[in-house]
């Protein structure tokens, strides 16, 4: 049978109540992109790459290519050297609790983080549920991660999406060199005929879900059996490429799904960024009101005012929710038997695997049913090192603004820090709400937030976290390769 005869028959065995909302969910993804005229003004606007992944699978980037370089005040770096501008890179996943949303949404803030930052943003729009399962947002995150730093264009990935950047850039010039021709001006891109991507200088965003992706990127997962409550396995002495989906995984799987290693909980699942020995320069990490902790259903989460709902004796019973969109549709992606997995709930994963030269900012707005998960989370990386700077915004003693005064990263800690900023009074997904949305407190609050995040980049890609050499052989960045079974895993 076809692939698109397996995906329609597999649609067809979803149950009504998934198939009517499917059709509702899925809209976002079919906008054209002239719309961003409306929605994002001041541009850039993205263009979209077609980049190949594992198993034949196409991810559709959305590329935004800053207009100019911006000094981002780094001495003795250069921008730009004979003709070849090396431009930064921003990772950037949607939200939209794995079963809808789209780069579309992100674009103001690609476009902000392009302008501001003279980097490339990278938006991927990664497969989602009902069609596909858990981990396949991770593996397509691996994927554009793996392209990105495969600095000499060695896979078919890596070349694919470095031509299409320069090929887009020198339309681009062309078109603005001609403009400025007739006007009698320089062109701000003038004597810069190459466009390369600068790994070196990589942030990693995400929001809600994409936040889990993002954080995702920066673990090394250990074998992790004794996390499953029940864990499909593979039998003793089996060949792990001719095993067959297991029944326990998911009811609705659809014929193409193939084992991976996360089906083998005594697999190790590790990151593909380069060790800080590699690359010790700070990797910002911007996890805007990030999934963390998948085990409860949206409609099962504590939903109380903070900072009440961390209090012990706090015994007022919740009342109790309907399941709502995200309740009934989210197991389409990720069945219930697997929502412990630390790759499903990052949350979950030992601090000391997360990549030690990571610079968390996590956002937190406190109108949210994330909030509680998202505060234990914090709890959890203080007292494993990863403290750093907290602003509440709510005038307290000792509250940190957020620009002036918090604790500064000193250059010898063991790992990047994480810095804080609560958003009081502002609701899930309010940085990515239209304008018109925003009362008068939310729309400051989100100029506040983006101001510090472009300042937290610039801050963190001037440091280095202080590493042990391994030795003298040891790269920059060394140049990976995608091979067609990705070590194993599909």
């Amino acid at each position: 049978m076809s692939p698109y005869l397996q995906t329609l028959s597999y649609f067809f065995r979803l149950p009504w109540k998934v198939q009517w909302r499917t059709f509702l969910v899925q809209l976002p993804r079919y906008v054209p992109l002239s719309i961003l005229h409306i929605t994002s003004r001041k541009g850039p606007h993205p263009f979209v790459i077609a980049l190949p992944s594992r198993k034949n699978n196409i991810i559709p980037l959305y590329v935004f290519v800053p207009p100019a370089p911006v000094d981002l005040g780094e001495d003795g770096h250069k921008l730009v050297e004979n003709g070849e501008w090396k431009a930064p890179v921003v990772l950037d996943f949607h939200g939209g609790g794995f079963i809808m949303g789209s780069p579309l949404e992100q674009a103001p803030y690609g476009a902000m983080m392009s302008r501001e930052l003279g980097a490339i943003v990278i938006s991927v729009s990664y497969r989602i549920g009902p069609f596909h399962q858990f981990p396949a947002a991770i593996h397509d995150a691996e994927d554009v991660l793996s392209a990105i730093l495969d600095t000499d264009g060695v896979s078919k990935a890596g070349k694919i999406l470095r031509t299409e950047i320069q090929r887009y850039y020198s339309m681009v010039q062309n078109d603005d060199k001609e403009g400025k021709k007739k006007k009698h001006q320089a062109s701000r891109t003038e004597g810069i005929d190459t466009i390369t991507l600068d790994p070196t200088r990589l942030a990693i965003s995400g929001f809600s879900a994409g936040g889990n992706i993002a954080l995702n990127m920066a673990l090394s997962v250990p074998p992790c059996a004794q996390m499953l409550p029940t864990s499909p396995t593979f039998p003793p002495n089996s060949s792990k490429r001719s095993m067959k989906p297991a029944d326990t995984l998911s009811p609705v799987l659809p014929p193409a799904r193939e084992p991976t290693k996360l089906d083998d909980p005594q697999e190790p699942w590790l990151s593909i960024l380069p060790p800080p020995q590699a690359q010790p320069r700070l990797l910002p990490l911007l996890l805007f009101y990030p999934s963390l902790d998948a085990r409860l259903l949206p409609h099962e989460r504590p939903m109380k005012p903070l900072p009440n709902a961390l209090k012990g004796d706090d015994h007022e019973p919740q009342k109790q929710k309907m399941p709502g969109l995200f309740s009934i549709m989210g197991p389409t992606y990720l069945p219930k038997k697997l929502r412990a997995h630390p790759r499903a709930s990052p949350g979950l994963v030992d601090p000391d695997n997360i990549q030690k030269n990571a610079a968390i900012f996590l956002v937190l707005p406190e109108n949210d049913t994330l909030a509680v998960q998202s505060d234990v989370w914090v709890d959890q990386m203080n007292t494993s090192g990863w403290s750093g700077p907290a602003r509440f915004g709510d005038g307290r003693e000792n509250d940190w603004n957020g620009s002036e005064g918090g604790p500064s990263f000193t250059g010898n800690r063991a790992n990047g820090g994480l810095e804080l900023w609560h958003a009081p009074e502002c609701p899930h997904g309010w940085t990515q709400f239209p304008e018109t949305w925003l009362g008068k407190h939310t729309k400051k609050e989100r100029l506040l937030v983006f101001e510090r995040t472009l300042s937290f980049v610039k801050e963190k890609w001037k440091m280095k976290v202080p590493v042990e050499r391994l030795g003298n052989n040891i790269q920059e960045l060394t140049p990976l390769e995608i091979p067609g079974r990705f070590r194993g895993l599909r």
